[in-house]
């Protein structure tokens, strides 16, 4: 009898949500269409403030993840781990062990990696090369090939993904002189994400007469609500400004839909392939941004948006300005995005993509028996996409 391949997943689910978690639940949903999938939620922290802190309530959580790990490793024998590979600081040794308690099971990994800094440090670099030789590691894209540079594993991309229901009409009005420019930053509040950029180069639209109403949304991170508010009271910008909060679903598609355009002059060093950016892409509204991570890559200045240089408000400024006033130019690259964001980014390639890659593991690792005593080559389901 054909048995069907068995993953063990370590991933990040909300709460709290960002970027990776959101992707992670993707990525069940795309494996579970096909495999057998045991799930091990890594739910270390309830709110976006407390991730990179370490406690000791975070060590005894690990531990017990550790202890339902190796559980399952000996229970069930899976075929494969995919694992979400934090990629700096405790979280990455704590992820390192786990990818390292797999491989002495003999089981193949595939680390998938939203994030940047994997080789930060001597100590960081021989673990990350100890524990990832010879495994599959997931990249959202090409230019990131150098956090993996030197570690002898099988490199792989796969962009990250947009749903079907965030692609938006292609017909949004171009941007009108005539009322107040509706800017959106769009992020959890982290300071590196630039949102002190934002509200200094808003301040130079205010001394150049630009009238605009600008919204902040995104739960709390290193900036507290009474501080943005703080910020944006001490730039005399009340009157321009808003704090939505935290938005999901239906209210961030409205945010994204009456926005003119998204400002993400982001310097995070942990930046990779921000969601958010693919949304707006998908939206159909305009986007300025750093080149951070893979961003360079995907908005190609004056083709698909527009490139600032991370923290410099007077290049944002200027950006700003130059998307209105040449609006017909700013719809034509806002549908170019929406169009690339539709060739590479749905969420049906990227599920197709990953289990192919499972596949392509499973294939090129060693057979290992499972609970039955079968070697796992033996135990592959046919392939499911052509």
């Amino acid at each position: 009898m054909v048995m069907k391949t068995h993953l063990v997943a370590l991933v990040q689910l909300p709460p709290p949500i960002h970027g990776a978690a959101i992707m992670n639940q993707r990525a069940l949903a795309a494996l579970q269409a096909q495999y057998r999938v045991t799930i091990l939620p890594m739910r270390f922290t309830p709110t976006i403030a407390a991730i990179g802190k370490t406690g000791i309530g975070k060590i005894l959580s690990g531990l017990r993840l550790w202890i339902r790990l190796i559980g399952v490793i000996f229970r069930d024998r899976p075929d494969a781990l995919y694992i979400c590979l934090a990629p700096r600081g405790a979280a990455f040794w704590r992820d390192g062990f786990y990818v390292a308690s797999a491989r002495l099971a003999g089981i193949p990994c595939l680390a998938h990696l939203h994030g940047r800094g994997l080789q930060d440090g001597i100590l960081q670099r021989f673990f990350a090369r100890l524990v990832l030789h010879g495994q599959t590691v997931i990249l959202p894209g090409d230019a990131l090939r150098d956090e993996v540079a030197g570690l002898a594993c099988d490199i792989r991309i796969l962009p990250n993904c947009v749903s079907a229901d965030d692609f938006a009409s292609p017909d949004r009005p171009p941007i009108h002189r005539a009322r107040p420019l509706n800017l959106l930053f769009l992020s959890n509040l982290i300071a590196t994400k630039g949102i002190d950029t934002v509200i200094a180069a808003t301040s130079i639209l205010r001394e150049r007469n630009i009238e605009f109403d600008l919204v902040f949304a995104g739960a709390e991170g290193d900036i507290t609500t009474d501080q943005l508010h703080r910020k944006i009271r001490d730039a005399g910008l009340s009157d321009q400004c808003r704090y939505h909060g935290p938005v999901t679903g239906a209210a961030k598609s409205a945010l994204l839909a009456q926005a003119d355009l998204l400002l993400f002059p982001s310097r995070y060093r942990n930046e990779a392939q921000p969601l958010v950016v693919l949304e707006a892409m998908a939206a159909n509204l305009p986007v300025i941004c750093s080149p951070v991570g893979t961003l360079g890559d995907i908005i190609r200045d004056g083709e698909t948006g527009r490139i600032c240089a991370p923290d410099n408000p007077f290049d944002l400024a200027d950006k700003i300005v130059l998307a209105r006033d040449n609006p017909q130019q700013t719809v034509k690259m806002a549908r170019a995005a929406r169009a690339l964001c539709q060739e590479h980014f749905g969420a049906e390639n990227f599920g197709r993509i990953l289990r192919h890659l499972v596949r392509d593991c499973l294939l090129i690792s060693p057979a290992m028996p499972n609970k039955n005593g079968h070697a796992a080559s033996q135990c592959k389901e046919a392939p499911d996409d052509p």
